[in-house]
């Protein structure tokens, strides 16, 4: 999941040049799953799936620099369950 940042994207475009440490500085950056959309976003993402017929898997990629990769998953893994 992606957060965006409208002050620096205005100021210096989405095409991101800032290095991943520099989170703050940023126009977006990849974040654990319920740091972006809530919980009701990705229940309404789940059933859009399910009504287009969509029954595989959903794959967690975790970039979010902020939190150790385990922990990052845990949480995504947990919001995921509570939507669907």
């Amino acid at each position: 999941m992606l957060t965006y940042d409208p002050v620096n994207a205005g100021r210096d475009g989405v095409m991101e040049t800032v290095p991943s440490d520099r989170f703050a500085e940023r126009a977006w950056n990849y974040v654990t799953l319920g740091y972006g959309h809530d919980e009701a976003w990705w229940n309404r993402f789940c059933l859009m799936l399910a009504m287009v017929g969509y029954d595989d898997v959903l794959s967690i990629e975790h970039e979010d620099l902020m939190l150790p990769p385990l922990d990052g998953v845990k949480k995504s893994v947990q919001l995921l369950e509570a939507a669907i």
